[in-house]
């Protein structure tokens, strides 16, 4: 029983579905490449698992934090959805690839016999949440792009966020959701009880039609692995190098024309730029693998066969690294938002109440000044004589002439 192709977001080869068929005599189970068994048994079952199931409750915390705050459901959708889906991608790594190996490991049958049982759903919703996740990412790194270089799409993406995270994950759906229905189990009465007593193999029209060619080959490589690679690629270098080549950015902000208030709006503009730029290179990061895996595939179609030992790596590591992405999110947000870590922390003790010291009174005044500290500008329309620019872009090395005041008219300290 291997998970390697179907878990992994290339294509399948055509020679898989040999791999499925089982002749009627033969109920022998041979585990794959058995001499790396106790590597992948500590790296996906033990450490794997550990960083899911940390990621799991590192997500359901932020998705609560999100989905219960108006000002982050509308501020900060993409970062909400994108806790919402890597819950699922943390969950699916324990029941998909740990519960594999661990299978393989006991040599249970009955373990062998469970995981068959959710593994197609599951294996859908995985790879339904990883595409509409990686599709997030890209349009809360335009929408950053577009505040950092003041270009004129930034208010459509501001204006139609809603519209276009749902569109990520319509896309998502779209581009994965047919995976519940290229799989068949098939039953052999002769081998219950053992290993062998359940298989799997692609239904016919999966190669007997243009099924593969074109939507599994060319649909889904190069619109849900390299598109999002390249374009987040080409997103993450333009901000850093927009980043590095002006001092200051300009930021349009309601303000009463305190000076500490203004400054405090300028860093959280930074923070907010920075989070989501290392938030892209650590999706890069994790997908570099992954995106490689998938070129090499396409060239050599026995690269399963010519190198057993190191395609068995690769794969486990495409899906421990994205899940590794999905607990590094958490680190992040703390990291580069001060606002928003200090939200966290009073929301914790919230939640430890009976611990604290504190009553719960005052943890909940303290928490409202948190939450609406960066909220103001979304309490609605402002005539332009409130908009004051923070700062105005100039170069490292300015030229005599005046630099160039624009002005940005939406909040530039949202998150994603």
């Amino acid at each position: 029983m291997d998970l390697l192709n179907l878990t992994s977001t290339s294509t399948y080869p055509e020679s898989e579905n040999e791999t499925f068929e089982l002749e009627e005599d033969d109920c022998h189970y041979e585990v794959l490449q058995p001499h790396m068994l106790v590597m992948r048994f500590w790296m996906v079952s033990i450490f794997g698992s550990t960083i899911s199931f940390v990621s799991m409750i590192e997500n359901i915390f932020l998705f609560l934090l999100f989905v219960t705050s108006r000002r982050h459901r509308r501020e900060n959708l993409f970062m909400m959805l994108l806790a919402f889906f890597d819950i699922f991608v943390s969950m699916a790594y324990i029941m998909l690839m740990s519960v594999n190996v661990l299978s393989d490991v006991l040599m249970s049958p009955i373990l062998v016999n469970v995981w068959y049982t959710y593994m197609i759903p599951i294996l859908t919703i995985s790879h339904i949440a990883m595409t509409s996740s990686s599709f997030l990412i890209v349009a809360a790194s335009f929408e950053r792009y577009c505040a950092t270089l003041n270009t004129p799409y930034l208010r459509f993406a501001q204006r139609n966020r809603s519209f276009i995270a749902l569109c990520a994950v319509f896309l998502g759906v779209v581009s994965k959701g047919t995976i519940s229905i290229e799989f068949e189990l098939v039953h052999h009465e002769q081998c219950i009880g053992q290993m062998m007593a359940t298989t799997m193999k692609f239904r016919p029209f999966v190669f007997e039609t243009q099924y593969h060619y074109l939507f599994r080959f060319w649909y889904r490589n190069f619109v849900t692995v390299f598109a999002p690679f390249f374009i987040l690629l080409y997103l993450n270098i333009r901000i850093v190098k927009a980043l590095t080549t002006y001092t200051t950015a300009t930021v349009c902000l309601v303000t009463n024309g305190n000076t500490e208030d203004l400054q405090k709006r300028k860093a959280s503009a930074r923070a907010a730029t920075r989070t989501l730029v290392m938030v892209g290179c650590c999706y890069i990061v994790s997908n570099i693998i992954n995106v490689i895996l998938t070129s090499l595939e396409q060239t050599n179609n026995e690269l399963a066969v010519d190198y057993p030992d190191l395609y068995i790596i690769l794969i486990d590591l495409v899906s421990l690294l994205t899940t590794m992405a999905c607990a590094a999110r958490l680190p992040i947000y703390l990291y580069c938002q001060p606002t928003l870590r200090r939200e966290i922390f009073m929301r914790f003790k919230r939640l430890c109440v009976p611990c604290s010291s504190s009553s719960p009174e005052k943890l909940g005044e303290r928490l409202k000044s948190v939450e609406t500290d960066t909220s103001f500008l979304s309490k609605g329309e402002t005539s332009m004589l409130e908009r004051v620019p923070i700062a105005t872009i100039s170069e490292d090395k300015p030229k005599k002439s005046t630099p160039t005041k624009c002005c940005m008219h939406s909040p530039y300290e949202t998150l994603l």
